[in-house]
């Protein structure tokens, strides 16, 4: 699991974010938090899963790059649709992936 060094942050999870972002890393079960990340499907654009997903082994150790974070599934479809809309605006395109990569990449 790898952090996007831009972190997109929905206006709910502001005043949360170290928290979220600490108990993702540590494994720690939290309820309404949302993460948003590059599509494991590369004919998608952008993935959207319960941060308690990442508890589960599988994401844990997987190389899943997350760019968002979000307060209820609500803010992380609009955060997810303000990601895509800033590509878009940037590039003339839709390529997520490479925009990301290209803007900061994971540590």
């Amino acid at each position: 699991m790898r952090w996007y060094r831009k972190l997109y942050i929905g206006e709910r999870a502001k005043k949360d974010r170290h928290r979220i972002v600490g108990k993702v890393k540590h494994r720690r079960p939290q309820k309404d938090a949302y993460l948003i990340t590059l599509a494991t499907n590369e004919k998608n654009l952008l993935d959207i899963y319960p941060a308690n997903t990442m508890l589960w082994r599988y994401f844990y150790k997987s190389d899943i790059l997350i760019v968002g974070i979000a307060r209820g599934h609500e803010e992380a479809v609009e955060l997810a649709c303000h990601i895509i809309a800033q590509v878009f605006r940037d590039t003339g395109d839709f390529n997520v992936r490479d925009y990301i990569e290209e803007h900061g990449g994971g540590k």
